[in-house]
């Protein structure tokens, strides 16, 4: 394959000093060539490569916190597992294909199969949740595009959105209907959020934050 000629930062001093939302024209191909070069997420929609800007403090913090949530929740779960956001979601093969914040999965991991044939185990199709942690500049993205295509995958049963500006959590869940949805706002300290049969105590959620005494 040729080299691509797409125009992005290629170093983390360079991504830092651009603005904070990039958009460039581009195939699958070439962006799955330049998402093995450069040092930063970059994601893939309608033929455009999607970069946001890099990751607060507090963004990691909440990150870390709902790994370790998500970990002892299904510890003695053996079909389930927490995945970070190195690991793609792919929703659609050559249209689109994101970093979630965090992702579990149930039993075997979906792979899939690059332009060249290789078979990538860093992307997967098959998630049962995903969680993204909201930011100023990646909110409305999330909520709009990225949710959209979400809902397109079959296996999905939760998507959760966590705010780092306030005490706030936004869960979708699928419903028996197909195609139907019902979402769920949480934005006391002493709320619950239920995934399911799942639960996560939004106290445990902003522990160490802000927001919590």
């Amino acid at each position: 394959m040729e080299a691509t000629t797409i125009q992005l930062p290629m170093t983390l001093a360079e991504r830092d000093a651009a603005k904070d939302e990039l958009r460039v024209s581009a195939t699958w191909e070439e962006y799955v060539e330049l998402a093995e070069e450069i040092p930063y997420n970059i994601e893939f929609l309608n033929g455009e490569i999607i970069s946001m800007s890099q990751a607060t403090d507090l963004h990691e913090q909440l990150i870390a916190q709902l790994i370790t949530i998500f970990t002892n929740l299904f510890d003695d779960q053996p079909d389930y597992r927490v995945l970070g956001s190195s690991v793609k979601i792919c929703i659609i093969e050559g249209e689109a294909e994101f970093n979630a914040d965090l992702s579990v999965v149930r039993g075997p991991s979906e792979y899939v199969t690059l332009p060249s044939g290789r078979v990538s185990t860093a992307r997967i199709k098959n998630p049962e949740i995903v969680v993204e942690v909201l930011s100023k500049s990646t909110k409305a993205y999330d909520q709009s595009d990225k949710l959209d295509q979400y809902r397109l995958i079959p296996s999905l049963q939760h998507i959760l959105f966590v705010s780092q500006e306030a005490v706030f959590a936004r869960v979708y869940s699928r419903t028996t209907q197909p195609d139907q949805w019902v979402d769920t706002d949480y934005r006391s300290i002493t709320d619950v959020v239920r995934l399911g049969e799942w639960e996560l105590p939004m106290q445990k959620v902003y522990k160490k934050t802000p927001f919590t005494v």
